[in-house]
C-alpha cells in the first residue's frame, strides 16, 4: 500500500536539517507497520527516484563505520533534531503540527 508523501512543511524541515547539519531521531514504519527508530543521524539529500521521495542519512555501525541509508520519506512517522537550537526541528505524524 503505498503511503502519501510528506507534506511541503514537514520537509522543510528536513531541509533545514540538512542545511545546518542537524542529526536527527527519524522514526518509520516498515513495511509490515512495525516501527523502526535511527538515532543519531545526518540528512544529508533529500532526492526522488523512480517516483519515491528519499531521505539520504548518515549514521554509524555497530563497529564505528559510516554508512550511508535511503529513507523513504512516505514512512516517515516521527523525527527531531538532538539539540535545542532554533528553528526546533521536530514532527511527528501523530500531533496537529505540521
Amino acid at each position: 500500500m503505498n503511503k502519501p508523501p510528506i507534506s511541503c512543511s514537514t520537509q522543510d524541515l528536513l531541509e533545514a536539517a540538512i542545511v545546518q547539519k542537524r542529526r536527527l531521531e527519524i522514526t518509520c514504519s516498515t513495511d509490515t507497520g512495525e516501527p523502526i527508530t535511527y538515532h543519531k543521524v545526518l540528512p544529508i539529500d533529500i532526492n526522488s527516484q523512480n517516483g519515491v521521495e528519499q531521505l539520504i542519512v548518515l549514521t554509524t555501525d555497530n563497529e564505528g563505520g559510516i554508512l550511508k541509508l535511503s529513507i523513504d520519506t512516505s514512512q516517515i512517522t516521527a523525527f527531531s533534531a538532538l539539540d535545542s537550537l532554533k528553528p526546533l526541528i521536530e514532527f511527528s505524524a501523530h500531533s496537529s503540527s505540521p
